[in-house]
């Protein structure tokens, strides 16, 4: 009977993992999910509109959010090690040119944007 009693609660115990899907439980309610190379080119998308923004002369202060929005999409590039050390390294520029666009430098600003480019472009040739 003790034998019986094993196998049953192993079998309640599968039962109720197997029901819960855990990709279901990953992922925030509304928050969309990219792939590695959809969510660079999210990033240059970004970076793009904010250099057309430098350049038609807006402030900074209204450049500062699509800055912003780059860098959640930054959260999306999940690869290798390699990779998201270059995405750190691409992610430093972003943080710069949006430091440099809120003391409203935004020359400084358009070449970090610059740099952060080239370093996702390089990214994207590593996927």
């Amino acid at each position: 009977m003790n034998i019986i009693q094993k196998l049953f609660a192993a079998f309640a115990m599968t039962l109720a993992l197997g029901s819960i899907s855990s990709t279901a439980i990953a992922y925030e309610q509304g928050r969309k999910v990219f792939a590695p190379a959809d969510a660079i080119d999210a990033v240059l998308a970004k970076i793009k509109e904010a250099e057309d923004a430098i350049d038609s002369g807006h402030e900074g202060k209204d450049i500062v959010p699509i800055v912003k929005q780059a860098m959640v999409y930054c959260k999306e590039i999940n690869a290798s090690d390699k990779v998201s050390a270059n995405v750190s390294r691409g992610r430093n520029h972003l943080k710069k040119a949006r430091k440099e666009l809120k003391a409203e430098d935004q020359q400084v600003a358009k070449q970090h944007l610059k740099k952060a480019a080239e370093k996702f472009k390089q990214i994207k040739g590593m996927l």
